[in-house]
C-alpha cells in the first residue's frame, strides 16, 4: 500500500485535519477576542511544528554536517535581513512574512501529497506528474489570489499590511479557470482510477482536501487572523504526524539512541515549545505598543524554518529522508 504509515495514523494527522478545521468557520462572526483565542491555539500548535523542525535539523547534527551553510549560517542572516527590512518598510516586512508562509502552508500540501507517490515502484509517467503538479498548484494558489479582489483591509494582528489589489475583472477571469483546472483534475483522476488502475489513493485524498479546504478559507473566511489559523493549524498537525513518523524511522536505526537519552530528547522538545510560544504571546502584545523593527526582526526565526523547510524534506538535501519514511 501507498500509505506513509497506516491509514489511521495518515489520516488522523496529515488528511483529515485539512477538512475538520472547516468546521471553525462560523467564528468568522465572533467577537475578536474569540478569533484572538484561535489565533493562540494556532500558534501554541505552531510552537510544537517549529520545536520539530529544530529537533529534525539538529538532534544529532546530521544536516550541520551536510551542508552548514544552508541549514545554520543562512538562520543568522535571515533574522538580520528581517531585522533591517522590518526597520526600513514594517508593512512590506510582514507582507513579505505574511505571504511567504501561505505559500509555504500551501506548498506543504503538494510535498505530503508526493511522498506517497514515492512509495510507488518502478518507472515515473512524467506527464502523470506535470499534470498533478500544474493542475493542483492551479488548484491551491488562484484562491490566494482571487482574494486580493476584496476591498476590505488586510491586516494581521494592528498591522496593516502592504498588498496589492487585484481588479474585480480578473477575479471574474480566474474564477472560471480554477473550476476548469478542477474539473480536468477530477476527470483525469477518475480515468486513472477506472480505466488505468494507477489512482494513488492517499495521494488523491491528499490533494482533494487540500484543495477544498483552501478554496473554503479563502472564498468564504473574511476576517483574515481567523483565515491564517484555519491554514496554519492543519499545516502544523501535518507538520507534527510527519516528524513523529520520520523521528521514529530514524530512533529504529539509531544504535545508541537509548531510552534515557529519548526522554531527555522529549524534555528539550517540550521546553523548546514553551520558550517559543511564551516569548511569541508575549512579543506579539508588548509590540501592539511598541511596533519596533528589533522586535518583528525575530519572526525571522520563523522566516528561517520556512526557508529550512524547502530542503528538509527532499532526499538530495536530507540524506536519510527515504530510509526515515520508508519510502
Amino acid at each position: 500500500m501507498h500509505w506513509l504509515r497506516n491509514p489511521r495514523y495518515d489520516l488522523g494527522w496529515l488528511i483529515l485535519p485539512t477538512l475538520l478545521v472547516l468546521a471553525l468557520y462560523p467564528l468568522d462572526y465572533a467577537p475578536q477576542g474569540v478569533i484572538a483565542a484561535v489565533g493562540l491555539g494556532s500558534l501554541l500548535l505552531s510552537g510544537v511544528h517549529i520545536a520539530a523542525n529544530w529537533t529534525l535539523l539538529y538532534r544529532d547534527r546530521t544536516f550541520f554536517r551536510h551542508d552548514k551553510f544552508r541549514y545554520v549560517h543562512m538562520g543568522w542572516l535571515i533574522m538580520l535581513g528581517s531585522v533591517a527590512l522590518s526597520a526600513w518598510d514594517l508593512s512590506l516586512f510582514m507582507s513579505l512574512y505574511v505571504y511567504w508562509g501561505l505559500w509555504h502552508f500551501a506548498r506543504q500540501h503538494w510535498g505530503i501529497a508526493m511522498l506517497y507517490k514515492a512509495k510507488e515502484k518502478g518507472p515515473r509517467d512524467r506527464f502523470d506528474y506535470l499534470a498533478d503538479k500544474v493542475l493542483i498548484h492551479l488548484l491551491l494558489f488562484l484562491p490566494l489570489l482571487m482574494q486580493f479582489a476584496r476591498p476590505e483591509a488586510f491586516g494581521f494582528y494592528t498591522i496593516h499590511l502592504y498588498r496589492f489589489d487585484l481588479p474585480q475583472g480578473v477575479a471574474d477571469v480566474l474564477f472560471p479557470v480554477w473550476v476548469a483546472a478542477l474539473a480536468l483534475w477530477l476527470l483525469y483522476s477518475l480515468w486513472r482510477w477506472l480505466v488505468r488502475g494507477t489512482l494513488i489513493l492517499p495521494f488523491f485524498l491528499t490533494a482533494l482536501t487540500s484543495v477544498v479546504s483552501f478554496a473554503c478559507i479563502y472564498f468564504f473566511v473574511d476576517n483574515f487572523l481567523l483565515m491564517y489559523a484555519m491554514i496554519s493549524i492543519p499545516h502544523s498537525l501535518q507538520y507534527i504526524g510527519l516528524s513523529l513518523h520520520y523521528h521514529d524511522g530514524k530512533n529504529a536505526r539509531l544504535k545508541k539512541w537509548t531510552l534515557p537519552k529519548s526522554k531527555r530528547f522529549r524534555w528539550h522538545f517540550f521546553g523548546f515549545t514553551l520558550f517559543y510560544t511564551v516569548v511569541a504571546m508575549g512579543l506579539v502584545k508588548l509590540n501592539e505598543h511598541l511596533h519596533s523593527p528589533w522586535v518583528y526582526g525575530l519572526l525571522g526565526l520563523t522566516i528561517f524554518h520556512f526557508w529550512v523547510e524547502l530542503f528538509s524534506w527532499r532526499p538530495k538535501h536530507n540524506p536519510e529522508l527515504r530510509q526515515s519514511l520508508g519510502l
